[in-house]
């Protein structure tokens, strides 16, 4: 444990690194039965070849392209990039307020059609912004099993949305990323708002490690697990290949099989 006044004499580079460490550490040792609880209902979702979306406003969208098309990532990952409008890059002020706006859960949720007993995960750090909530009740409503992914300490201190729940009231599994109020980790002398976020680490800690254990699982029963590989690795375009071949008439956001080797890039 770093003490105050050790801290003051690190740098910045230190401090951060010691924190998030410390609070990655944290945050799985505590909640490893439920992580290996929501890793087995991932597991089975994939063998029986349904699919795993991912949903997250403001910079919790980060979070859901970890999980899509990369090398070490699994096909079943579906994003939910609709409406591009989200993304705080197409419009930064117009994604922070689209985020409270509950309504628009229905007609994403249409689109992207989330079958009975598929899985959701909703990322929104302080688990109070009205669409992250309402599109984890209207999920479970449809029969999807929702696990959502925020700080406790700050859904505790967040204002109330027109919804009238937290994230962590309406989902079935809720993973608490162990975050501070404001998401920023770090406070620092003479600055009077903390800096540096441990929302985006946390939660791409939180969900390889999820993945690591979904694939040990998978492995047990499947031969052909669908996980891509780079394709700066030899053998890679022919496996990525058939993974698409078997997976992209069911997940949407992936291109279609018949890449160019080489193309489409998996680092």
């Amino acid at each position: 444990m770093v003490t105050e006044q050790q801290s003051e004499k690190q740098d910045g580079v230190v401090q951060y690194l010691e924190k998030v460490t410390q609070l990655q550490r944290t945050v799985v040792a505590e909640q490893r039965g439920m992580l290996c609880e929501i890793a087995a209902k991932m597991a089975e979702v994939i063998a029986s070849e349904g699919r795993i979306f991912l949903f997250g406003t403001g910079h919790s969208h980060i979070l859901t392209e970890e999980a899509y098309f990369r090398a070490g990532g699994v096909a079943a990952a579906v994003p939910m990039f609709r409406p591009m409008i989200l993304m705080l890059h197409e419009g930064a002020r117009m994604s922070s307020h689209l985020e409270r706006v509950p309504e628009l859960a229905t007609g994403i949720l249409d689109d992207y059609a989330p079958e009975v007993g598929e899985l959701l995960f909703v990322y929104a750090d302080s688990a109070s912004n009205a669409l992250p909530v309402q599109m984890a009740i209207e999920a479970r409503e449809r029969g999807v099993v929702v696990v959502g992914i925020g700080s406790l300490k700050y859904a505790r201190v967040a204002p109330m949305s027109v919804v009238g729940k937290k994230l962590d009231e309406v989902v079935d599994y809720f993973v608490d990323n162990g975050g501070t109020p404001g998401d920023a980790l770090i406070e620092l002398p003479d600055v009077r708002w903390r800096v540096a976020a441990s929302s985006t680490v946390v939660g791409a800690t939180i969900w390889n490690c999820l993945l690591t254990e979904t694939v040990r699982r998978l492995a047990r029963t499947m031969e052909d697990v669908p996980v891509f590989a780079s394709f700066n690795m030899e053998g890679a375009p022919d496996h990525n290949e058939d993974v698409l071949r078997r997976w992209s008439r069911i997940n949407p956001h992936l291109p279609a099989h018949g890449l160019e080797k080489g193309v489409g890039e998996l680092d």
